[in-house]
């Protein structure tokens, strides 16, 4: 872009009626700003901003030209942000650079209405935990590292491929946030919403190199974190490109493990519990290890590559390939009211590791029919996950009397995921101004997933052995849990939207996805330990391994359809009402039940759950004011109809069941510009109000387990907010630019209520918390030097918990951000 004579930036940038005269140094870095702010609905505001200063540096009066053109695909076609009749922020790369967000969590800050666990770059069993608009009903903890069993509430893709992975964000193009079911487009999952990572595809256009290295000191660390990689972008020939990214991030830990045991092996593989007194098998404590300080930190390697082929103007091939690697010491976890209250330390006896890896291929081909264009996606993807978990407190809390008494009952899991995707997607988009656009497609996907589970209790049966005396009646071994998962989930749809343009100002679309939905497999969790124990007490003998169940089927099918029905009305050049009906559907499964069990009670009613159905209405109105300001405002109201949601069984087995309905309704807010050519800013607000409508029993059969009609759904916070600004500072060839933000989260609860006598509802309240962040930017156009603060006031913006009724007093763990950091990033581009 440095060698940039002559741009047609409307083209380039995906604005209109913008114009940079002359080809001096200035107006190049203007133009570079152009681009990147262009594609943002910040743009109507900030790119008048960058063109008065144009005009400032050469000495002329400063022209205002309305910007009217942000581009996005939400619609599965080209289309200015302000003519989409629906809620869709757009999250820049600028503003990723200025807030410093590098990854999934971050987006939190900057989207009011968008919700997620946040376990930083531990992921718990890579499960997608984002919500919008409060539709959310599971309990806010780690889930101890299963893979989830039911679809998440908003959907989440990379480019065309629908995938989560807690990403590394570099090289985007741009984060597209769609509220509001988008099933009849985006799939059956997206009750909620849907989040698109958008890559920057290669250019035949010009060479460009982008290069950055940061470091940063966080409160509690002792050593630096760092991150440094680079992108280039080669021109191969006319018609051919390459571009690839490549980088590697270290997050220093800020939790110190004071808990932790002697055992002979490590982390990640541990061995046997070393005993204090190895001739005391009965009574014997543990040895206590020296403490680990800065437990929780990790190291994130990240990749992209990708080959563009445009041989003419009808046909245009790419290939991508994106790899991430992230190793994770321990969570972002720790435990104030145990010991000595401090903060950001735990006292588990192992550490909870977890190394996490994410291969994905895919295939794109477009071209253009003249009447329509054709698109074709094709994707595989492998996900595998390692991790081990210290959840001997459930059992030293909950269970004690399956296991004797033992006083060494520390038994971390060791569980291994693979999930293997395979997408294909063949699309049609009307082209050209007609009266009636159109949009149709095919969909298949295939996603099997192979989960193993091993719990371990190191000792337990010598232990047991000396209980009984030898020879002990039953062999305990030291296995206390075992099984897993082997599942195949298939998904065959086809979809389509139909727009009417009635008039010039008013058009109708409506919506209609038909899919196909099968689960096969099984699954399981035998508890091998205990099993015996219960036939021990109640039979004198103990042969059956699998008495809670053991591997069981979990089929399940349906065929489903959704609707969507829009329409939106300009009512004038720069103001739009519109109006949307959608549907979103999740599909049912099958729970790892016994038909009957150890009580003699009848699992059969729970052993599938159904689909859940969400009704979404949404009226809003967009548009710009005094060519310098653009805004969205939005009501919603979400009837959430038979929703899925983790119960109890009367032996106390937590399973997915379907319950009544909830509802959610709220208002969203946004406003953007530039007050004059200096200071430009963003402000986002979200208000929700998200409810059970009608009552159940968590539960089964437990009246005083009821979730009451109007109890609020976890996680969903009434008050939601984000501001940010800039104001820059011409310094004669280069600018100053000062950057502040701020978000806001109100009050949360992490289950529906608190119920001491089921443990496993989890409940806990998470106080409201600001966070404030700011930064100091030296921009010459080329190099950017910046010194950065976030989480200023060190706020610990807690998002999860385990209970101490749950896991113990000592074993509990709380969700915890970052605290304060402070840092300095460099970044140079040649183009």
């Amino acid at each position: 872009m440095l060698a940039w004579q002559k741009t047609d930036l409307s083209r380039e940038t995906g604005c209109s009626n913008v114009s940079v005269p002359g080809t001096g140094w200035r107006e190049i870095q203007v133009h570079k700003k152009l681009v990147s702010v262009c594609k943002s609905p910040l743009a109507v505001g900030i790119a008048i901003a960058l063109q008065s200063q144009v005009a400032a540096a050469q000495g002329a009066e400063p022209q205002v030209t309305r910007i009217d053109e942000v581009l996005v695909t939400a619609t599965r076609r080209e289309q200015s942000v302000q003519d989409v009749p629906s809620n869709i922020s757009v999250v820049t790369p600028e503003l990723l650079m200025q807030t410093g967000i590098s990854d999934p969590a971050g987006l939190t800050r900057v989207v009011p209405g968008l919700s997620l666990v946040n376990e930083g770059p531990r992921a718990s069993g890579n499960r997608n935990s984002f919500s919008l608009r409060g539709m959310n009903v599971e309990s806010l903890s780690n889930k101890d590292d299963n893979p989830a069993i039911n679809q998440a509430t908003v959907s989440t893709y990379l480019g065309e491929v629908p995938l989560f992975f807690p990403l590394k964000l570099v090289d985007l193009q741009r984060v597209e946030v769609l509220r509001g079911p988008q099933g009849t487009l985006y799939g059956a999952g997206s009750v909620g919403g849907t989040l698109r990572f958008i890559p920057n595809a290669p250019s035949p256009a010009a060479f460009e190199l982008d290069a950055w290295a940061e470091t940063s000191i966080t409160d509690e660390a002792d050593d630096l974190s760092w991150d440094a990689g680079l992108t280039v972008n080669i021109p191969l020939s006319e018609t051919a490109a390459l571009r690839a990214s490549v980088g590697h991030e270290y997050l220093s830990g800020f939790i110190d493990a004071l808990g932790l045991i002697e055992q002979t092996g490590t982390a990640r593989n541990p061995g046997e519990i070393v005993l204090a007194d190895p001739n005391d098998i009965l009574g014997s404590g543990t040895v206590q290890a020296p403490p680990r300080e800065d437990s929780n930190a990790a190291d994130h390697t990240y990749a992209r590559a990708s080959f563009l082929f445009e041989p003419d103007d009808v046909w245009r091939f790419a290939i991508n390939l994106n790899y991430q690697e992230i190793s994770a010491d321990n969570r972002y976890e720790d435990n104030r009211f145990f010991g000595s209250g401090e903060e950001y330390v735990t006292y588990k006896a192992f550490t909870d590791p977890q190394d996490a890896e994410f291969l994905m291929a895919d295939l794109d081909i477009q071209a253009d029919l003249g009447f329509a264009r054709l698109t074709s996606s094709t994707a595989v993807s492998d996900v595998d996950v390692h991790s081990l978990s210290d959840s001997s407190g459930f059992l030293r809390t909950n269970i004690p009397q399956y296991y004797f008494g033992n006083p060494r009952l520390y038994a971390p899991i060791d569980r291994r995921q693979s999930v293997d995707t395979f997408t294909q997607e063949l699309r049609l988009v009307s082209t050209g101004e007609r009266k009636v656009d159109w949009v149709a497609g095919l969909f298949y996907l295939q996603r099997e997933l192979k989960f193993d589970l091993l719990q371990i209790a190191s000792g337990a049966n010598d232990y047991t052995n000396a209980y009984f005396g030898t020879p002990a009646p039953v062999d305990f071994t030291d296995v206390l849990a075992t099984g897993g998962a082997d599942q195949e989930f298939t998904d065959m749809a086809a979809f389509g939207e139909l727009t009417w343009h009635l008039t010039d100002a008013w058009q109708v679309t409506g919506g209609v996805r038909l899919f196909s939905q099968e689960l096969t497999g099984s699954a399981g969790i035998p508890l091998p330990y205990a099993s015996r124990t219960l036939e021990y007490y109640y039979y004198g003998t103990a042969t059956n391994d699998f008495l809670f169940g053991g591997i069981n089927p979990t089929n399940y099918d349906a065929d489903e359809s959704i609707f969507k029905l829009n329409t939106s009305v300009d009512l004038n050049d720069d103001t739009m009402v519109y109006l949307t009906f959608a549907q979103g559907f999740r599909p049912g499964g099958a729970n790892q039940l016994p038909e009957t069990d150890p009580f003699g009670n009848d699992n059969t009613p729970f052993l599938l759950y159904e689909p859940d159905e969400v009704d979404s209405y949404e009226v809003g109105v967009k548009g710009n004011f005094s060519s310098r300001f653009s805004y969205t405002a939005t009501a919603f109201y979400v009837d959430w109809k038979n929703f899925q949601a983790n119960l109890v069984s009367p032996f106390g087995i937590v399973f997915i069941d379907n319950v009544p309905s909830a509802e959610s309704k709220g208002l969203e807010l946004e406003l953007s510009g530039a007050v004059n050519d200096r200071f430009d800013f963003i402000f986002g607000y979200t208000y929700i109000d998200a409810s059970i409508t009608e009552a159940f029993e968590f539960r089964e059969g437990d009246p005083s387990t009821v979730i009451p009609d109007g109890n609020p759904l976890p996680g969903a916070a009434e008050h939601q907010g984000f501001v940010a600004a800039n104001y820059r500072v011409p310094l004669g060839g280069s600018e100053l630019i000062l950057h502040a933000d701020v978000s806001y989260r109100g009050d949360t609860i992490s289950s529906f209520r608190d119920i001491p006598s089921v443990p496993a509802m989890n409940f806990a309240e998470f106080d409201a918390f600001t966070l404030w962040n700011a930064a100091v930017t030296w921009d010459t156009g080329k190099y950017q030097v910046t010194l950065f603060g976030d989480n200023l006031s060190s706020e610990r913006g807690e998002s999860s918990v385990i209970t101490a009724g749950f896991y113990g007093d000592r074993d509990q763990g709380w969700g915890v951000i970052r605290p304060r950091t402070f840092g300095i990033r460099f970044t140079v581009g040649y183009d």
